[in-house]
């Protein structure tokens, strides 16, 4: 189809629905999409994240919304990259942008279009996000002259800095990438924040990892709220450029932060005067800060999950958790165990091989979804392609609803076999069991539901096939004696490391640690799916006020921390409570 019938046909599909939607014509709005579309609202008719498939779902959802929203100004948005145009997801759909408002907000959304039994254009997807409240959008640039010209920045600074510390209206816990983001966010939103970082450095906790880590996913895909990476950057960013780019970022975009420092347990929540009373360590000195809100944003993985062994005493080798790893060259010479086949147990086990371990035996206790960071960039670039602003490509990404996403990726299950077919073969040789994800969605059912499962590959499958790290399934292990791992059907291996690639527990489990069972049981669970396949606990209410979790990966910070600033901000506003 030309694409100017592309625009044609979304305008003429787009001023109906509008005129559906100004008018609170709830049966004209129902009409609009297919039998079987989706509606996929971020805090348009509710304060809240929610997916309706089915013009019976969508219809009850708005019966007694849609008036009270009072949205306006429908317009198509000729935006580069969100003009009509042909969409991503079916080659038969048309989608497109648009922007409206409503009684309190501006919105910005999405659509995708296919034809009904009539030929008729209707709706599959209608993606509704709130993007600013009217009269407290986000700040911009400044200007950069300050009290007409006659004060420093530096003293700008400063001043800015001593009145968060003062008095933050929110404390974020975690500098990592997602603490980062949010808090930038913030910034920009004219929410005073204050983040927590325990470690010495912003950076730290990549810099901490094993030497050779490389994020698996291009630089389109993992970069950072108004900042982006040079154009020489390279496409798959490794850990000390990151780590260092972090610590920059926190500088460059202001952003009040505290290393060397945690809460102590445990917070207590005032509910008449709606703020915390939290004392945080701060290198040693305990400091005592009332925020209205407190956003845990440590990501989706809390404390390092051990499986539960016997004899641990009497092993004379060396045991630690993957996430203690530092680097193979320790063990060049040693025979090396890794329990578990994810992500992080294919990047040891691959680390050890070069570094010269005289063996490395991965144990895999289950199956694993395998995919190659060539056919994963592919796809990726396909969601966030270079030259695109990341603001554009991550709101079409999310106009998907995760269960359609699911579904439509379920239907390529062999299409995700067959572009790794020589990897798959290989693997399976050697004894590896794989998997597509639960319902052949590949990666995406384990990302959202699991945050693991699976590992992107960049070399370990070669030097699996190649008989360089040697496979052990489906057992578990049981007990150790004095130089070898007992496995639950009595097999045995014998050596003199033993790596426990094998998770970790929610970041929900390990908050109880400091703000106590009582007040983390009153919480959602944090990450997997909810029934309408939104992702739970995340960027939205967590069941006790003023305390929230942000997790997930860079693109779930980059767009889900206007959520969760919108609804901060909105109860600063006394337009809602949580």
């Amino acid at each position: 189809m030309p694409s100017d019938n592309f625009h044609v046909s979304a305008s003429e599909w787009l001023d109906d629905f509008a005129a559906s939607l100004q008018s609170a014509n709830l049966e004209g709005v129902v009409s609009s999409f297919l039998p079987g579309g989706w509606l996929r609202d971020v805090l348009i008719f509710t304060w809240n994240n929610r997916s309706l498939d089915g013009q019976d779902k969508i219809r009850a959802y708005l019966q007694n919304t849609l008036a009270a929203v009072e949205i306006a100004n429908v317009k198509l948005n000729d935006a580069p990259g969100l003009s009509p145009q042909q969409s991503s997801i079916h080659p038969e759909w048309i989608a497109s942008g648009f922007t409206f408002t409503t009684a309190v907000a501006i919105g910005q959304g999405y659509f995708h279009l296919g034809k009904d039994a009539s030929g008729a254009w209707k709706a599959q997807i209608v993606f509704m996000n709130m993007t600013d409240l009217k009269d407290h959008e986000e700040l911009g640039p400044e200007p950069g002259l300050y009290g007409g010209h006659t004060l420093a920045w530096g003293d700008v600074l400063e001043e800015r800095k001593k009145k968060i510390e003062e008095n933050p209206h929110v404390i974020i816990v975690g500098a990592g990438q997602t603490g980062l983001n949010i808090a930038a966010r913030f910034r920009q939103m004219n929410i005073p924040a204050l983040v927590i970082e325990k470690n010495a450095r912003v950076g730290d906790n990549w810099r901490k990892r094993y030497p050779t880590l490389t994020l698996h996913t291009p630089r389109t895909h993992h970069s950072f709220l108004y900042q982006p990476y040079p154009r020489n950057w390279p496409i798959f960013t490794p850990r000390d450029k990151l780590a260092d780019w972090m610590e920059n970022y926190a500088k460059s975009q202001d952003l009040v932060i505290w290393t060397n420092s945690r809460p102590l347990p445990t917070p207590a929540y005032d509910f008449k005067s709606k703020r915390w009373s939290v004392v945080i360590d701060r290198n040693g000195t305990h400091v005592t800060l009332y925020p209205a809100h407190i956003v845990l944003a440590t990501g989706t993985l809390g404390k390092p999950r051990y499986p539960d062994m016997l004899n641990k005493d009497v092993f004379r080798g060396v045991t630690f958790h993957a996430s203690e790893y530092a680097g193979g060259r320790p063990f060049a010479g040693k025979r090396v165990v890794v329990i578990g086949a994810g992500n992080t147990s294919a990047d040891i086990c691959q680390d050890l091989v070069v570094q010269g371990a005289q063996s490395v035996i991965m144990v895999q206790r289950s199956s694993t979804c395998v995919m190659s960071a060539k056919t994963l960039a592919a796809t990726i670039f396909t969601a966030w392609p270079e030259g695109s602003p990341p603001e554009v490509a991550d709101l079409k990404f999310f106009s998907w609803p995760l269960l359609l996403a699911k579904q439509m990726l379920s239907s390529r299950e062999q299409d995700f076999w067959a572009a790794d077919k020589e990897m798959h073969e290989g693997l399976l040789k050697a004894g590896l069991k794989l998997n597509m994800g639960s319902d052949g969605s590949g990666l995406a059912s384990l990302v959202a539901e699991r945050s693991g499962g699976y590992w992107i590959d960049v070399g370990c499958a070669e030097l699996i096939s190649a008989g360089k790290i040697n496979m052990k399934q489906g057992v578990e292990p049981k007990s150790f004696t004095e130089d070898a791992i007992v496995f639950n059907d009595g097999s045995t291996l014998p050596a003199d490391v033993v790596i426990f690639a094998t998770g970790y527990d929610s970041i929900r489990d390990t908050a109880k640690d400091t703000f106590g069972e009582e007040t983390i049981e009153c919480t959602s669970h944090v990450w997997g799916l909810d029934e309408e396949g939104e992702l739970r606990g995340c960027y939205r209410p967590s069941g006790h006020p003023g305390l929230w979790y942000g997790a997930g990966d860079f693109v779930n910070s980059r767009f889900s921390s206007k959520q969760m600033a919108l609804m901060i901000k909105a109860v600063e506003l006394g337009l809602v409570q949580f």
